[in-house]
């Protein structure tokens, strides 16, 4: 099976409790839930970019790729549109484990995507109620990423998710390749406000690096 990327790249995380941590990440082509719906998207994923690393991978070729990183985390667009069960065994035989950001739309099926270690979900509209028990943390972007904040998640939401799990993140609505001082205040002054919330800062627009 080849899998078709957008790009690939290894990097710094710069969101969530991972933050600070190497990874090795692959885009995968293609979203479910469309740059009609999150109209400020930061990523490129409609097409293989192979200027960037992006083609049609084998899961061999992408494990290689990734050592000696610890961690192979798969994005997207919506990654868990495809079936991921070969490319999460073979990675998982290299000896790395396997992260999966995820819009919470698509439901995790271990039979379908394989027994993924690191569940990150953040809520685009659509998302479903399973996906949000099933996340290792939660990423809020605050306001949403639409033209309207219609079917996005809320801060009260947020707060109410917080008291179920402890890592629920809210993020500020940057731009695709700097911090906007605006939106990051004002994630700030929420997660101040109500401290069962944790700050994403996207730390990776900061270092200037993917």
């Amino acid at each position: 099976m080849n899998y078709p990327l957008a790009e690939k790249f290894k990097s710094i995380q710069g969101e969530g409790i991972f933050t600070g941590t190497p990874m090795a990440f692959v885009r995968m082509v293609g979203c479910s839930v469309g740059q009609g719906v999150c109209t400020a998207c930061d990523t490129d994923f409609d097409r293989m970019y192979p200027q960037l690393g992006g083609g049609l991978h084998t899961p061999l070729q992408i494990a290689e790729w990734a050592e000696p990183y610890h961690i192979l985390c798969i994005t997207g667009g919506e990654p868990l549109d495809r079936n991921l069960c070969l490319l999460v065994d073979v990675v998982h035989k290299f000896g790395m484990k396997v992260h999966v950001e995820t819009s919470g739309t698509v439901e995790y099926d271990p039979a379908r995507h394989g027994s993924i270690d690191w569940i990150t979900v953040s809520p685009k509209p659509g998302f479903l109620p399973t996906m949000i028990e099933q996340a290792c943390e939660l990423k809020v972007i605050l306001g949403g990423l639409g033209d309207t904040t219609e079917g996005w998640p809320t801060v009260e939401q947020a707060r109410r998710w917080a008291k179920e799990k402890e890592l629920v993140y809210l993020q500020p609505r940057n731009k695709k390749n700097v911090i906007d001082d605006i939106e990051m205040q004002n994630a700030e002054d929420v997660v101040l406000h109500y401290p069962e919330l944790r700050l994403s800062t996207q730390f990776h627009k900061f270092i200037n690096v993917r």
